[in-house]
């Protein structure tokens, strides 16, 4: 029978990681990766680095780098949806109050900071190239510009107004989009809070003089 001296360190024990936290470990290095160097400097190997795997487990749970970009692309519009729901959650349910919500969660801290805008950026440049991310993109941004129809519909009930709900939900989303934009090459160029401004003004203007 052997006895461990004082002076023995203990073995680390392996801990079993279970896949669907190892899968997800993936994707949020790729988005780093992706922050870091782009679209098209995201390597499986530099994955693999930033992960700490190797490449076969990013092939047990990934086809293909094209999947895997899908699957971090997807985790990052969820992201951005959970943030936008929770802060529905916590305010009251008339329709303009949902508006101003839904605007105002754009640009609050858990989506409006370098990592998350840059990653959005690097994701935006690649679905020139990839139908497969352009389809999703395309896909996203119909739910999202639909949720904020509804809402300029349930405004323009409520008031009475011969209002172009679909068109007011496009101006908003890319008036979002371009402020996105704007700051992720230049986070000089304006503050959150200016930003979150000039889109409540302009929704202000579209649905009639009562503030949002």
């Amino acid at each position: 029978m052997s006895v461990d001296s004082p002076g023995d360190k203990p073995r680390k024990r392996r801990t079993r990681v279970d896949p669907e936290t190892r899968r997800k470990a993936i994707v949020e290095a790729t988005m780093r990766c992706i922050t870091r160097f782009g679209h098209a400097g995201t390597t499986i190997e530099r994955i693999c680095d930033e992960a700490e795997v190797s490449v076969g487990l990013i092939g047990h749970h990934f086809s293909s780098k094209d999947e895997l970009m899908l699957a971090t692309y997807q985790e990052l519009t969820n992201q951005l949806r959970e943030e936008t729901r929770r802060h529905l959650e916590t305010k009251g349910g008339t329709p303009v109050e949902r508006l101003t919500a839904i605007i105002r969660s754009s640009f609050r801290g858990s989506i409006f900071n370098e990592f998350i805008l840059t990653t959005w950026l690097g994701f935006w440049g690649a679905a020139v190239s990839s139908e497969q991310l352009r389809e999703l993109n395309r896909k996203l941004y119909a739910d999202y510009r639909k949720e904020l129809e509804a809402v300029f519909k349930a405004i323009a009930a409520e008031r009475e107004l011969a209002l172009d709900a679909k068109g007011s939900a496009l101006i908003i989303t890319a008036l979002i989009d371009g402020f996105w934009l704007e700051w992720a090459l230049d986070h000089k160029a304006f503050s959150a809070r200016k930003a979150e401004k000039c889109c409540l003004q302009t929704a202000q203007l579209l649905i009639g003089a009562q503030p949002v």
